[in-house]
């Protein structure tokens, strides 16, 4: 499940709820029946997580960080290296595991937070932004192997990439101000928003009064004027005819029109755009 939403919405937040990271102000949270800061020693063991930004021990080599960090898991010093091994390789991360953290650049350290996930094969993942800092050719390292493990464990993960969400989820969860404002499969949530489209009428200048007059077009929803640019919504595209009628006594330069993906759902959600009455 991928969570998106806007900066300080509250995705990193729940992430370390979940984890058990820090006690929830109300309610509870149960991984596998069982509560998770009542038994933390028990759902621990079966829950993986990620923050955000790296967090490792400087004053330790990154081999010597992950292997501190399967110790308290109660893993085997033989299972740990076995375990290095195998995800260094995978991550392409052997190279510097003797290095020291300060040493390294914020992608080798997200690869090595990985390896230290995953270091006791957790059931539960949950992953702070696996993907942030990373260059193309690692991103496409991380996302397959997340998606090989994909059917045997489950996964959460909160996401800045829109792309990422669309084309490697189950389900998308959008969050806003602490609140789950959409959640569903892409197919799900395209299929609220209708016929909505989202059009842009550019004008070599958009005066005031061509402004008003577009904006009281009855099937014209959220207007809004950005420089010369005549920005708004539109249950279905012949709302663009009833636009141009008029845009067409001025100067009009330019137009677009496009059906609303996963991006503009989004961000229509998270700012009040676009109500239950539009």
């Amino acid at each position: 499940m991928a969570m998106v939403g806007p900066n300080d919405s509250g995705k990193s937040t729940l992430l370390k709820v979940l984890a058990g990271v820090i006690k929830p102000e109300f309610g509870k949270v149960f991984i596998n029946g069982m509560d998770n800061q009542l038994r933390k020693n028990e759902t621990r063991r079966v829950v993986g997580y990620m923050t955000q930004n790296p967090n490792f021990d400087f004053q330790l080599s990154i081999r010597e960080n992950i292997v501190f960090h399967g110790l308290l898991y109660g893993l085997s010093t033989s299972l740990i290296h076995s375990q290095i091994r195998k995800l260094s390789y995978y991550f392409q991360i052997r190279d510097i595991l003797d290095s020291y953290p300060a040493n390294l650049s914020r992608g080798y350290l997200k690869r090595a937070m990985l390896v230290r996930t995953f270091i006791h094969d957790p059931e539960i993942l949950f992953l702070d932004e696996p993907t942030s800092s990373l260059d193309l050719h690692s991103r496409y390292i991380v996302w397959d192997f997340l998606q090989r493990l994909k059917g045997e464990k489950t996964i959460v993960y909160a996401t800045q990439s829109i792309d990422e969400a669309e084309r490697l989820h189950d389900r998308i969860t959008v969050i806003h101000h602490g609140r789950i404002v959409l959640e569903g499969t892409l197919d799900k949530l395209l299929e609220t928003s209708g016929d909505l489209h989202h059009f842009q009428i550019q004008f070599e200048k958009l005066n005031d009064d061509m402004f008003k007059r577009l904006s009281k077009i009855s099937t014209v929803v959220t207007p809004k004027q950005i420089g010369n640019t005549f920005d708004f919504y539109g249950r279905n595209r012949r709302v663009m005819f009833d636009v141009m009628k008029i845009a067409i006594e001025a100067n009009l330069l330019d137009f677009k029109a496009k059906r609303v993906a996963l991006e503009t759902l989004i961000k229509a959600s998270t700012e009040g755009e676009l109500s239950d009455s539009d």
